[in-house]
């Protein structure tokens, strides 16, 4: 036997070790933290959504094609986005506590990769979405506002972009970060 069969026979022949039940609850308690903060982005994603919709039926937006297109495509996107999060809330509680170590893991890990498909591609494509609607409204803002409230529209959408920017990359970061500490224990 050459060196590297004999080390990994070695590597073979080691105990696998159990988990705990202080590292199960340490892992129960992280991936309630994922839960905790998907709840909070719903609730955000909601709001959002309400005041479009409230602003929508206050403007009578549906007499005019393209912003009722534009709001429309700003609330689709929110609630597909709160869809996709209410999916992953439920597939993250449906983690059976019951499965062995492995069952679990490849569940984990399949949750993992579908978690990063989440804020890889869709979740700047429902940005980019957001964005291009709020931009084709602007002319008709323009043309409805004083110059004043135009620009402060302007200005402050795009300091709530650059601040909600900020927060969903910091956000996505740390469930990634997290995602991946539970995926590699």
């Amino acid at each position: 036997m050459n060196e590297y069969e004999k080390i990994k026979q070695t590597w073979r022949e080691q105990p696998i070790a159990e988990p705990s039940e202080l590292d199960f609850k340490a892992l129960k308690n992280r991936i309630g933290q994922i839960a905790r903060n998907q709840k909070i982005t719903n609730v955000i994603l909601l709001a959002t959504a309400g005041v479009l919709m409230y602003f929508f039926y206050f403007i009578e937006a549906i007499a005019f094609k393209k912003v009722a297109l534009a709001l429309g495509a700003m609330i689709g996107v929110l609630l597909i986005r709160v869809a996709v999060e209410l999916f992953s809330i439920y597939t993250l509680k449906r983690l059976s506590e019951t499965l062995n170590f492995t069952g679990f893991n490849e569940k984990l890990s399949k949750y993992y990769k579908k978690r990063i498909g989440v804020h890889l591609v869709l979740t700047p494509i429902a940005i980019l979405i957001y964005c291009y609607s709020f931009w084709t409204l602007l002319p008709s803002f323009e043309a409805s506002l004083s110059k004043g409230f135009y620009h402060y529209i302007v200005i402050s959408s795009l300091v709530v972009l650059v601040v909600l920017g900020v927060l969903i990359f910091t956000q996505v970061r740390k469930e990634i970060r997290i995602l991946k500490d539970l995926k590699n224990d």
